[in-house]
């Protein structure tokens, strides 16, 4: 319960408690006051009609002593009337019926008013004739104390009602700069460090407020400190001093995690190797030489950004530059690879290299049946097949993979607009467990693929082709449907992790669908469904992964991020993104299993996710050794063939 609530609550118990010791002192005070004045007026009347009728008494004219009673009875608030005669033991009684009009009957109930009966002796000379009895009604004390209590109590609701409307208006004026700081709290525990600008005059409240900014202040930086010693480390491990892009272990972490996926489709392996580096540096001076490095740097990390958000880049050695692209098949890598030749060939123009001759450039094109060496072997020798031919040449080899698959783009496009139609992908599952425990599932990811002619291909073929066809939203809303129908018709224990591609939550219109589409679900369903979004993606998209994030956290749905680390990031945007899971890029994983140096920046990740607490959970976990080693960090949960393979749904 609030503070506000509690005060308001405590507010209202004095104010109901004052009101009835208010109540029932002026009930009491105004009962006697009314018990007094009826016996005064009783015993008046008593008196008064005694001496009236003495004469009357005397001469035995009991017609007159009735015609008093009626005057006295007619003339006061009496139920009754008596004249008692001694000398024939009778009385003479004037009575009526008491009624309480305007009164209602609990409330008649509820009170015991004593009514006051008067006496006077009727005399004659010394002689004793009778005895006078007066008897109150008990309607006009009731009607009395009835409009006393009901305005009284009227009274006091208005004022109440109208001190606690000015009070709650008070309170909320004064309690501002306590939400303002539970805010600052709830936002400080999401690691975003905001500041209060308006500090109260309140005494207290100022001092707690200047605490808290100065707290923000200092844990802003402690985390802007992990933030750079995370990008420092993975620097100092992943990344060449030079040309600012991957290094050889770099580029071989992600080699050997690309090469454990099973769902890979047909990628492109590309080698460059530029030409009169070392002459370059013995006749300019180093200088020259890191200037044509950075220069050619630059221009392939521009061309791959251009071509795919998860294409891996990398400096190998001193004149070497290796590419890594997904999903692509010849006739792209080739027109990628002449793109980059004459962009590299450009740099002669700027005299930027040593003479006409820029560089050499070897590709080859792979599927899931090859393996990296012979990836690595095929794409060297398309490289020396460019070197014998001379300068500023290259060569593009197709290893002839997977011909029994070789769909052309067109068709793929009328495959894909086919399968939306019908929703005819299938869908696998893979267990998310925690970690040491694979029988405790965290939740499960879902995979998609889709069959044609008879054969079965996984999302690695076509998903990228999907992308420039712009049916990535078109696909991923059949598939979300096919997972919130999975879940409706069974029992589920853990939730379902959907895959959103980046060019889904890039368009508005999606976002506005799927929070539609949530809005209609029940709670049960809600609770078993999650959604992962890649770094990569974030990266690119990133306000519009926060607008998804943001969307996602008001219907509480649970989203992470996949692949975290394999770019090269400062992880502001996870400060941004709140999001409740990140699953860490398996290289950091194998890494962990490695050396001391290796392992202390998994150490060092893991311990700024779990500051802002976002779970980490690692991602191609294959052996026990593996397993054994994450097992020292602060890892929530693994994935992998370890823990479990992808099984149908």
């Amino acid at each position: 319960m609030t503070l506000f609530r509690q005060l308001m609550m405590t507010i209202v118990a004095i104010f109901s408690m004052m009101l009835v010791v208010v109540m029932a002192i002026n009930f009491n005070t105004t009962k006697g006051y009314l018990i007094g004045q009826l016996e005064s007026t009783t015993q008046d009347s008593a008196t008064s009609l005694s001496m009236s009728v003495s004469d009357f008494m005397a001469l035995e004219d009991y017609a007159s002593v009735q015609s008093s009673i009626n005057a006295v009875f007619d003339s006061g608030y009496f139920s009754q009337v008596r004249i008692h005669i001694y000398e024939s033991d009778q009385s003479i009684v004037r009575s009526n019926e008491t009624r309480i009009d305007g009164v209602p009957a609990w409330f008649i109930q509820l009170i015991d008013f004593k009514v006051p009966v008067a006496k006077a002796v009727i005399s004659n000379g010394w002689s004793e004739l009778g005895q006078v009895y007066i008897t109150g009604s008990a309607g006009y004390g009731y009607y009395q104390l009835w409009l006393a209590s009901r305005d009284l109590l009227v009274s006091f609701f208005l004022i109440g009602a109208i001190t606690l409307v000015l009070g709650s208006v008070a309170l909320r004026y004064l309690f501002r700069p306590l939400a303002e700081l539970e805010k600052q709290a709830e936002a400080i525990q999401q690691r975003r460090f905001i500041k209060m600008i308006d500090v109260p005059k309140t005494r207290e409240l100022k001092s707690v407020v200047l605490s808290m900014n100065r707290m923000a202040k200092k844990l802003e930086k402690e985390f802007a400190s992990e933030v750079e010693t995370a990008k420092w480390l993975q620097a100092k491990a992943f990344k060449d001093p030079v040309s600012g892009l991957g290094n050889r272990h770099f580029f071989e972490s992600q080699m050997k995690s690309h090469f454990t996926e099973m769902e890979r489709g047909t990628d492109g392996l590309v080698l460059i190797s530029l030409m009169d580096l070392a002459k370059l540096n013995n006749e300019r001076g180093y200088e020259s030489a890191d200037m044509f490095i950075q220069s050619a740097a630059d221009i392939l990390a521009k061309k791959v950004a251009a071509i795919s958000s998860s294409a891996t880049l990398a400096r190998l050695s001193g004149a070497d530059f290796v590419v890594l692209i997904p999903t692509v098949d010849f006739n792209q890598l080739e027109q990628v690879v002449k793109a980059m030749m004459l962009d590299l060939m450009e740099l002669n123009t700027a005299s930027i290299s040593y003479s006409v001759g820029v560089a050499n450039m070897g590709a080859v094109t792979i599927d899931a049946s090859v393996e990296r060496s012979s990836a690595m072997s095929q794409a060297d020798a398309a490289l020396r097949e460019a070197k014998r031919e001379g300068a500023n040449t290259y060569r593009v080899f197709d290893l002839k993979t997977a011909q029994d698959m070789a769909i052309s783009r067109t068709a793929w496009k009328d495959i894909l607009e086919q399968a939306i139609q019908t929703r005819s992908f299938y869908l696998k599952k893979q267990p998310v467990a925690t970690l040491g425990d694979a029988s405790s599932v965290l939740h499960e990811e879902v995979f998609m693929g889709l069959v044609h002619e008879g054969k079965a291909y996984h999302a690695g073929y076509f998903i990228g082709l999907a992308e420039q066809f712009d049916l990535g939203s078109e696909i991923d809303q059949v598939i979300i449907e096919h997972v919130i129908d999975f879940i409706k018709t069974r029992h589920l224990v853990v939730p379902l992790t959907v895959n959103l591609s980046a060019s889904s939550y890039a368009k508005a219109s999606f976002i506005a669908w799927l929070n539609t589409r949530l809005s209609h679900l029940g709670g049960d369903v809600k609770s078993k469904l999650m959604f992962e979004i890649s770094e990569q993606s974030v990266l690119i998209e990133e306000q519009q992964a926060n607008a998804l994030a943001q969307m996602l956290k008001a219907q509480g749905v649970p989203f992470g991020i996949d692949n975290v680390g394999k770019q090269f990031s400062a992880f502001q945007y996870l400060q941004t993104l709140m999001p409740d899971y990140v699953k860490v890029a398996s290289s950091y994983t194998r890494m962990a299993a490695g050396k001391e140096s290796e392992s202390f920046f998994m150490h060092t990740l893991c311990k700024m996710f779990n500051s802002l607490n976002i779970e980490v959970i690692a991602t191609g976990v294959e052996n026990e050794r593996q397993l054994v080693a994450l097992q020292r960090f602060d890892i929530i949960g693994a994935q992998g063939f370890l823990v479990g393979r992808a099984q149908d749904m």
